[in-house]
C-alpha cells in the first residue's frame, strides 16, 4: 500500500508541474523594461474621486508645500488659527490658506521677497 500511495503522490507532483506553465527566463531588455514599468506604476498617481472646488484647494496646498519643502508653513498657518488640519478649516480659511501658498509660490517664482518674510536686498 506504501508503494500505491507514493505512485499517487508521485502523479500528483506531475500533474501539478504541468499545469503551471514554466516562465521563460527574461533577457536583460526585457527585464529592465519591465522594471521601468513597474516604476511608472508604483508612482502613479492616486486618482482625484473628490473634485470639488474645497478638494482641489487641499490638493493643491499640499502639492505647493511639498513641492517647495513648506510643510511647517502649513503647521504655521494652522496654528495661528488654532486649527488641527487642513480639513478642519472652514470655507473662508481655507481660501485664505489657499491664496497664501499661491503668493507665496507666485514670490518664489519671480524672485520677490515674501509677503511676511524680511526683505531680502
Amino acid at each position: 500500500m506504501n508503494d500505491s500511495l507514493q505512485a499517487k503522490v508521485s502523479r500528483l507532483r506531475q500533474i501539478i508541474a504541468d499545469a503551471v506553465p514554466a516562465e521563460p527566463p527574461k533577457g536583460d531588455a526585457e527585464s529592465e523594461a519591465w522594471q521601468r514599468f513597474q516604476n511608472f506604476t508604483a508612482n502613479d498617481p492616486i486618482p482625484a474621486f473628490d473634485t470639488s472646488l474645497r478638494a482641489r484647494r487641499i490638493r493643491n496646498v499640499n502639492r505647493i508645500a511639498i513641492s517647495y519643502g513648506w510643510i511647517r508653513e502649513i503647521q504655521h498657518f494652522l496654528d495661528q488659527r488654532e486649527a488641527p488640519s487642513i480639513q478642519s478649516l472652514g470655507d473662508d480659511e481655507l481660501e485664505a490658506m489657499h491664496q497664501h501658498f499661491m503668493t507665496l509660490e507666485t514670490c518664489y517664482r519671480e524672485g520677490c521677497d515674501l509677503p511676511d518674510g524680511p526683505h531680502a536686498r
